[in-house]
Order: structure tokens, then sequence, then C-alpha cells
């Protein structure tokens, strides 16, 4: 029996990621995965959602063309095919993952792995391999809503939506955070009509109050229904979904999408108690450095808390590793992006407006709105804004952009919270024009009162 460095439980962004990564400073490892290697990332989440919300995109943008003088006659859509050409993306990416693990003599077990031992895990049809170190990064399902039922075929979680043979006349959605708006984003794009039911007072309540309110806005103008502080009563189906809300609301659609977020995959993973480790509401606890009560057995990605992000879990992945191997460090999750890639995209880094405000009484914003740039007006995208918090010293708390190409755009933000640029330093920063990442320039300008292309 093998003794690796490294036994990794799981595929996705979090466990490929800390595989590459460990076997480039050449430490022997294996993956055990039962499912599809890449994880929800790749195969039910990232990637094929972004697939067809880029499809949707350029049928908007053939849509928008005869603005700018194009006539591009009848256009149809070809669901089937768009959803081909998603499955084409997910197996080339698939297959590459699997060509690096195979080049970097990353071995990859197949089948469902259990925790026997701090060194010690068995794997379902294979047998028990050692490891000097255990990782655990089996990501999450989508969770569920108390009452309501998804038969996947009426009812439907994010994994079953994304394979829809046909579109439906009219999409129902129980959620309208971060996947929810997303979906209802593609599929009104595709000429579904969409209503949205959220609980919570507002959209994606994770964004500022602002970016949830603009959202709104622009989703009621495309004919989506927003139904905000909405509890869900009832669902029932028949010839079609029914979806009955506390306050009388009745709204009949051909499908339902259930969007209720994500919960870890960790059941039966191992017996916790017996081994030491700590559950608490579902996932594992970890301490700064992601590593659990058992000094060799980490654990990474949606397991544990932080947001639940592909990037994130990529970056536990490495900081683990470099943990193993005497790079030990905390893990700082206060520069990691939240990128949204609704129509148009929200993305941001650092506390919002709202939390600054809340805990600093001296925090100062500046916003520069996609009207005033050049870039967006060529494009036709004038809609959104860039928006900087920070505090009297003029450092930066946080960014948040609305607008086209905000989940590109956010990195720049990233890297300059990251490096601790000072604001007044990064309006001194010479961006190419026309370009929307003079956005972030013109903001941080308006910031300083240095403003140049706003009043």
């Amino acid at each position: 029996m093998t003794n690796y460095d490294i036994v990794i439980i799981g595929s996705g962004p979090g466990g490929y990621v800390a595989a590459l990564y460990a076997a480039r400073h050449k430490l022997n490892v294996c993956v055990a995965e039962m499912g599809l290697v890449g994880g929800t990332c790749l195969n039910r989440g990232c990637i094929p959602t972004k697939s067809l919300l880029h499809s949707a995109s350029l049928l908007t943008m053939m849509q928008e063309a005869s603005h700018h003088g194009i006539s591009p006659g009848k256009i149809t859509v070809d669901f089937q095919k768009m959803q081909s050409r998603k499955k084409e993306v997910i197996t080339k990416l698939r297959t590459g993952i699997e060509t690096l693990f195979r080049a970097n003599k990353i071995e990859l077990i197949r089948g469902r792995a259990r925790i026997l031992s701090p060194n010690t895990v068995e794997i379902d049809g294979f047998g028990p391999v050692t490891g000097r170190n255990i990782i655990i990064a089996t990501g999450s399902v989508p969770g569920e809503i108390p009452g309501i039922t998804i038969d996947r075929k009426s009812t439907l979680s994010s994994d079953e939506i994304l394979d829809l043979e046909a579109l439906p006349e009219k999409l129902s959605i129980i959620g309208g955070g971060v996947i929810g708006c997303e979906f209802a984003s593609l599929y009104s794009a595709l000429g579904v009509k969409v209503a949205v039911v959220e609980l919570a007072d507002r959209l994606i309540s994770t964004q500022s109050r602002e970016a949830s309110k603009k959202l709104e806005v622009i989703f009621k103008k495309r004919g989506i229904e927003v139904l905000c502080s909405q509890r869900v009563d009832k669902v029932d189906v028949g010839g079609t979904v029914t979806v009955k809300t506390a306050s009388g609301k009745v709204i009949e659609s051909g499908k339902a999408l259930v969007s209720a977020g994500r919960k870890p995959v960790i059941e039966g993973l191992a017996d916790f108690n017996a081994l030491g480790i700590t559950v608490e509401s579902g996932r594992i606890r970890v301490d700064k450095t992601l590593r659990t009560a058992v000094p060799n057995i980490y654990a990474i990605g949606d397991c544990v808390t932080g947001p639940q992000l592909a990037h994130k879990a990529s970056y536990d992945g490495i900081c683990v590793v470099n943990s193993i191997i005497g790079n030990a460090g905390e893990a700082d999750y206060s520069n990691i992006p939240n990128c949204i890639w609704t129509d148009p995209q929200i993305a941001s880094v650092g506390t919002s407006e709202d939390a600054a405000r809340a805990s600093n009484p001296d925090v100062k914003t500046a916003k520069f709105p996609y009207m005033a740039s050049g870039k967006a007006f060529i494009m036709g995208r004038s809609e959104g804004y860039v928006k900087i918090t920070g505090d009297k010293e003029g450092n930066i708390l946080g960014v948040e952009i609305l607008g086209e190409e905000a989940c590109d755009l956010i990195g720049e933000a990233c890297l300059a919270k990251s490096m601790g640029i000072k604001i007044k330093d990064w309006a001194g920063v010479v961006h190419g024009h026309p370009t929307l990442s003079e956005l972030l320039q013109e903001a941080a300008h308006v910031f300083c009162g240095t403003a140049i292309h706003s009043i």
C-alpha cells in the first residue's frame, strides 16, 4: 500500500488545485473522487452557468445590434445546441485537469472515501490508502427549504435546471440570492417569463443595498417579477407548478427553481467525534491555518467557514499545502472577490459600504458612473457604477462594481486592496483610454476630491 504525502478527498477547485500545487512542490499526492473531476464548479456550477450566460449575452448583443447600424436579421435560439456547447466546454476543461494530474503524477482514485484514522482513508472499490496529511475538500450540494420538495422534474435545484432540454414558458425562482438572480438573468434573456420570490427585503443581501435596489429596478424593467419580503408557504405540482406565498400571492409556471444556498458534503465522511474533529452547523471547524483538531487533517472550501466560492476554495488549498511544506500562514478572506454574473454583473471586494458605515463613522465613499465612461457608451452599456469605500487616511476598505465586465474589473481592486495601495496613489495610476478600467481611476479621483469626468 502506497503511503502518500497528501491524500485529498474531492477534486473540485479546492482539491485539484491543492493537488497540483503540492505536486509542483514534489509531494506525492493522491486524490479520491466519487463523482466527476472538477467538482461542482466545473460540472454543475461556475462553468456551465457561465457558458449559458455567455450564450445569452451574445443573444442580447445581437438583439441590440441595430443600435450600431447592424441588422442581423431574424434571430433564433437553439437551446439544445446551447446546452451541447456547454457540455463540450465542461468536457474539455475536465479532460484538461485529468491531463494535468497525469503529467504531475497525481494518482486519481475513483470512489467514495471515508477517513478511518488520522492517516488512513478507505476508498470504495479500491481499499485503504495512507498519508502523512489528509485534506478534506468535499464541497457542497444545493440546499433545501423545509416543506418544499425538489422532485427534479418540475421543482428543480440548481443542478437540474442546468440540464433542461427545452425552455419553459414561465419559471418561478424561490430565492433571490446570487444563484437565483443569475438564473433569473439567464432565462429572462432567453425569453422566459421569470418571477423571483425572496424572503429577505431585497435581492442578493450580501451586496450593498444600493446594488440590490439597482438590480431589482433593472430586473423589473426587463419584465422579471420581483417579490421581496415574501415567504413561500406551499408549492403544488400538477399540470403547472403553483407557488403560494404567506401574503396570498399565487405564481404559476412550468418549472420552479428552489435556490436556497448550498450545504457542505460531509455526511458519512468520518466518525468525526471519534477522531476528535468538531462539526458546527454542518461545517468542519478549523483554525486559521485550516487545520482541524487533528494536526495532520485539514479541511478547505465549502465544508468550512468563509464564502462558498470556487476561488476561495482554490486559495484554501494553496494555503494548506504551504502549511504542509513549512510555509504556514493564516487564511485571510478580506481580499476575496465576490463575482455575480447577472446582467449587469456585480462584483465586490472588502467591506461593503453598509457594513463600513455601521462600524466606522468616518467612512467615506466615492462613486463614478458608467454613463460617464466613453468605453461604456461605445459598448452601449452605460448602466452601473464603481464605488470605493475608504477611511479618513485614504485606505481602501471595499470596492463595489455594478456594470459591464464588473467580474473582470474587480481583479484590479483586489490587487490594490491586498497590496495596501492608498486611494490617492491609485488615482495616479495611468489607465489606457478608452477602457472600462478607467472607471476605477476616476472613482479614486472622486474620492480624493480631484474628479475629472464628473461634477
